[in-house]
């Protein structure tokens, strides 16, 4: 390990908990404070990201979302920052709750706009149909090797511990794209994985999408706020975009919770997300996902 921090005393339960969500049903905000608390938790992790948290420097660059009770023994194991093509994250390891966390950041450079608006669909399978954003599978394709490495060789230390992809925005797509690949490269990955994406823009096309599902739509948790505008991009008629499961909707700012029916094609839950129309969105609710990222995370350095 490279550096290790002691945040504070949390969580006194070890142990990964999965979250039981059931499509089509609705969730009280009272009934609902597990997936709360893992929502937090990834949230935290993708700021992290985003903010260009570093081995050298450890925990300093995202200020409160790197504080939570929630959090206790965070090691980080690595970060990456490469500039072309376009690619920031890293991956740590929480004792408390027996996880290896590889989290992908989102937008917060601006040429990651440049990748961001690279929306001409690339093959994700060479000679296949299925087809994905070209800008996030080139940032995920640039480092996946290194995440690998990295990923097997913790899978080996710590059999027993889970492997979570997640991140925020360019980074849930990322995330997303991640997991997949690596499922499809290591061996006994895909009945260790859990993927923790938050106002995740579509990354492929239906096929694209079918092929997410059948390996990982059961084990994700594609989290969206109310009004997000960045989930409804880019557009369905786009390049035939769509989303993949599975869907969890944050209905309000107090937190109920309605779960997508699973997608079979392009049909999205008409009444998760995309019950909102465009123009009632609002960027403010992809800057808001139970409270997180912090308010001090807008201070954080936005570079080239």
């Amino acid at each position: 390990m490279l550096c290790s921090l002691l945040l504070c005393v949390g969580q006194t339960a070890h142990g990964y908990q999965d979250v039981e969500l059931v499509p089509g049903q609705y969730y009280s905000a009272s009934e609902s404070q597990h997936a709360h608390k893992m929502i937090q938790r990834y949230m935290r992790y993708s700021t992290a990201a985003t903010s260009f948290v570093d081995t050298s420097t450890g925990w300093t660059a995202c200020g409160q979302a790197c504080v939570s009770p929630d959090v206790h023994d965070v090691m980080l194991n690595l970060t990456w920052h490469v500039d072309s093509p376009l690619s920031d994250g890293l991956i740590a390891v929480h004792h408390r709750s027996q996880e290896i966390v590889v989290s992908w950041a989102g937008t917060h450079r601006y040429r990651a706009l440049v990748a961001d608006m690279s929306v001409f669909p690339q093959p994700y399978i060479p000679g296949a149909s299925t087809h994905v954003h070209g800008g996030f599978l080139d940032a995920v394709r640039g480092v996946i090797d290194l995440v690998q490495h990295h990923v097997e060789h913790l899978m080996s230390d710590y059999p027993d511990y889970m492997v979570i992809f997640t991140g925020h925005s360019k980074g849930g797509a990322e995330a997303a794209l991640g997991a997949l690949d690596l499922v499809r490269r290591v061996d006994g990955l895909r009945d260790r994985v859990r993927v923790w994406t938050f106002g995740q823009p579509r990354v492929g096309n239906e096929q694209f999408a079918a092929l997410y599902n059948q390996q990982l739509g059961a084990r994700t948790y594609r989290v969206t706020s109310y009004a997000d505008p960045v989930v409804a991009m880019p557009p369905r008629f786009l390049f035939d975009y769509c989303h993949h499961n599975t869907e969890v909707w944050l209905m309000n700012r107090e937190g109920d919770i309605y779960v997508g029916r699973n997608n079979t094609g392009c049909n999205e839950d008409p009444h998760a997300s995309s019950s909102v129309d465009f123009y009632d969105r609002s960027i403010q609710w992809h800057k808001d996902y139970l409270g997180l990222p912090p308010l001090d995370h807008a201070t954080a350095m936005f570079s080239w």
